[in-house]
C-alpha cells in the first residue's frame, strides 16, 4: 500500500467517524409546543386561545386578570421566569441545531413545568416542550 492510498483511506475513516459521532451526539428530539416569548420584561405563555403573563417576581396574569397565588407558587413562577430568560436566547439561536446543551435546557424546562402544573391549577395544561 503506498502512502497516498494510506492517507486517503485514513481521511475517509476519520470523516466517517466524525459523521457518525455527530449523529450520535443528538441525544434528544425536542418537540416545541405552545408559544413562549418575552415582551417588556414579561414572559408570555400562549396555550390554544389562552394567554398567560408571568412577571419576574412570579406574578401570574390570565389575559389582564391577576391570578391569586401563594408565596410558594410565586416563587416557582419566578424561578421559571429566570430559567426561560436564561435559556430562551440559546434555544432561539440554535433552533435547527440540536446539541447537548439544548437537550439539557429542554429537560430542565420539562421538570420545572411539571412542578408548575402540580402547584398552579391555572397552568395545569401548560408545557412548552416534550422529548421523544
Amino acid at each position: 500500500m503506498n502512502i497516498r492510498s494510506y492517507i486517503k483511506n485514513g481521511c475517509g475513516l476519520l470523516l466517517g467517524l466524525s459523521i457518525s459521532s455527530s449523529v450520535m451526539a443528538v441525544e434528544c428530539q425536542p418537540l416545541w409546543q405552545n408559544n413562549v416569548s418575552f415582551t417588556d420584561e414579561k414572559l408570555i405563555l400562549e396555550h390554544e386561545t389562552q394567554t398567560f403573563t408571568i412577571k419576574n417576581n412570579g406574578q401570574l396574569y390570565f389575559d389582564i386578570h391577576k391570578v391569586k397565588l401563594d408565596p410558594k407558587q410565586s416563587q416557582l413562577l419566578a424561578k421559571y421566569y429566570q430559567m426561560i430568560a436564561t435559556d430562551l436566547p440559546y434555544v432561539l439561536s440554535h433552533g435547527q441545531r440540536i446539541d447537548t446543551q439544548l437537550c439539557d435546557f429542554a429537560a430542565v424546562r420539562i421538570n420545572q413545568e411539571n412542578k408548575i402544573r402540580q402547584h398552579i391549577p391555572a397552568l395545569k395544561n401548560w408545557h412548552s416542550v416534550s422529548l421523544k
